[in-house]
């Protein structure tokens, strides 16, 4: 505003200069001198227009407001070549800056608002556009294109608004509209957050009750379901009761395939599911994401979690390529102090486990090339069949041949037992020390050895407490609730300790969901992202600990134990350290 004041200031002076001085006359003879009459000065001729226009005064800032007022969009020059575009509809494209600083407008048939800032220039952001068709005639998109591009602006000194971009070439004019309209806000629905008597909440779960899993999932499906119970008992999820819809697969991924099917045909707003086994998770992982369904899984994929196509699928536990990971850190740090009296001072694997996703999920491309970097060499890797009967003898000797003094299964059961079994038959259990994934150090491989004495010094990551942490209030609570419920001294292991956690990690997650969105708005999403926002927590006081906070959908952390004497006796040898990052970076995938 001073600058064009300035202008003004100096074209009133030259034209004072003009009328006094009389232009460029030639100067006047000597005349006799005469009587002086008055006479009339002969007005100077305006002075002849220069080809070049005047100049535009430029946006600058004012004490004039610009808040509060309906500015409409009426032309836009390009002040390098003098092309001026007209608006012919100025009023459906407009802008009102408000005092907090925010910004809301016309975009022609779309709405926007966003934010505005005159310090250092002049800005214009804009954060919501709806995204209707205009038509092909519209001035929608360079109308956004060159707000976006707004670098000053302010009163042009006419009763209007003018926006320019970087360098001044894009210079945009509105009009003054008007006042705005008062703008009331309308008050936020309230949210029903509590009181939900009456309600229900509805888990989905499916495993393997009858098939060659069912000595550990078993467990987890009982314990899951006692958890519910109890959490119903202790006034459910704010009230509404948590109502357990469960498949028996049988071991089956196609029948865990079917069960999925049958779910979402029943039920259109799903919240939440719980799977056990690497297969089926596998199997499920682009669905669950497709559908927005989060699913807690105990099968421990890295392809399941950070598929290309995954996002929804989170775990109870590390994946098992971190698992052994942190397995060879610990073995590396440790070997000279636990290594068989026959071994040398280079590490050499054998690795013996199921042809199943679950028994080959320790391998991977990020995996060996971790040993590798380790110093330590995969021998051999054998397998050994699904079966409670299975016959690991020859594994073994395959192992032995390869100069292997170390084995490490990834199973559970009787996969860790036929191998303890095995190196028992044929006299070398001193020669190997065996490691497995967390699922192998567990009461249900105890059903299955010819001796439990064989299993004393297994050693494996460690993802959770075990029921000999007796002083923890998490390992008390899920003491009292097996006892209530009266189950038998096998289901005393690690699938019920999990499937309590998830109970528990369900409940915070929903409960958060609800107070963000209102109990009736409630979908699976609302979950999934309430899942990541819990980032670090302890379910049941420590039992578990997790964190799905960033592109993780695993924890990373976990002890290292080792069996120093009989089933209840899995002792602390590392404490909680963080694991590896052995996940499949080239299928890294974010929902």
């Amino acid at each position: 505003m001073k600058r064009y004041l300035t202008l003004i200031s100096i074209f009133l002076v030259l034209a004072l200069m003009l009328v006094s001085c009389g232009g460029d006359e030639p100067e006047a003879t000597a005349e006799p001198e005469v009587e002086a009459q008055p006479t009339e000065v002969p007005e100077e001729p305006a002075p002849e227009p220069t080809e070049e226009p005047a100049e535009e005064p430029e946006p600058v800032a004012a004490d004039v407001s610009i808040e509060n007022i309906v500015w409409q969009w009426v032309r836009v020059k390009d002040q390098s070549t003098g092309d001026t575009t007209t608006v012919p509809n100025p009023e459906d494209y407009t802008l009102i800056f408000m005092p907090d600083g925010t910004v809301v407008g016309q975009a022609d048939c779309n709405n926007i608002s966003g934010a505005y800032s005159q310090d250092g220039g002049f800005t214009v952001t804009i954060l919501i556009s709806t995204a209707a068709f205009c038509g092909e005639e519209s001035m929608d998109t360079l109308y956004l294109d060159l707000l976006g591009n707004v670098v000053a602006g302010g009163p042009d000194g006419a009763g209007g608004l003018a926006l320019e971009n970087a360098g001044g070439q894009m210079r945009m004019e509105f009009q003054d509209g008007g006042p705005a309209p008062e703008m009331v806000e309308e008050p936020a629905p309230e949210l029903r957050t509590d009181n939900l008597e009456g309600e229900t909440i509805t888990f989905y779960h499916f495993g393997d009750l009858s098939g060659a899993y069912a000595a550990i999932t078993s467990p987890l499906i009982h314990g899951f379901e006692d958890g519910v119970a109890a959490l119903n008992e202790a006034g459910g999820i704010r009230g509404a009761t948590v109502e357990v819809k469960f498949s028996d697969t049988a071991g089956s991924v196609d029948e865990a395939v079917a069960a999925y099917d049958r779910f979402t045909s029943e039920d259109d707003n799903i919240l939440m599911m719980f799977t056990y086994g690497s297969g089926e998770v596998e199997a499920l992982a682009g669905r669950s994401a497709e559908d927005q369904i989060p699913n807690i899984s105990a099968g421990l994929s890295a392809v399941a979690f950070y598929g290309p196509d995954s996002g929804y699928t989170f775990g109870i536990a590390p994946i098992c390529t971190d698992q052994f990971g942190l397995f060879l850190d610990w073995l590396t740090a440790n070997w000279a102090d636990y290594k068989p009296d026959s071994a040398g001072d280079e590490i050499k694997i054998a690795y013996i486990s199921w042809p199943t996703a679950f028994g080959q999920g320790a391998l991977s491309p990020e995996s060996r090339a971790y040993a590798d970097g380790l110093g330590v060499e995969i021998v051999a890797e054998e397998l050994i069949d699904l079966s409670p009967t299975a016959d690991a003898t020859t594994a073994i000797l395959n192992a032995q041949a390869a100069g292997a003094n170390v084995i490490y299964n990834n199973s559970l059961a009787f996969g860790p037992a036929s191998i303890l079994n095995g190196l028992s038959a044929l006299g070398v259990r001193d020669q190997f020390l065996f490691g497995a994934g967390n699922w192998a150090m567990d009461l249900a491989t105890y059903a299955f050895l010819q001796d439990p004495a064989l299993a004393v010094g297994m050693i494996s990551p460690f993802p959770y407490l075990w029921w000999n942490d007796a002083d923890n209030p998490g390992i008390q609570f899920a003491e009292s609730v097996f006892a209530a419920n009266e189950r038998g001294p096998g289901e005393h292991n690690v699938g019920y300790l999990l499937a309590m956690a998830m109970v528990d990690i369900s409940k915070a997650a929903v409960e958060a969901a609800i107070d963000k969105v209102g109990f009736e708005n409630l979908t699976g999403a609302d979950v999934h992202q309430a899942l990541i926002d819990l980032g670090p927590y302890e379910a049941m006081d420590g039992v578990v600990r997790i964190d799905y906070s960033g592109d993780s959908r695993s924890p990373h952390i976990s002890q290292i134990r080792m069996i120093q004497g009989g089933p209840d006796a899995f002792n602390v040898l590392q404490d909680w350290t963080e694991t590896p990052d052995l996940r499949p970076a080239e299928n890294f995938s974010s929902p």
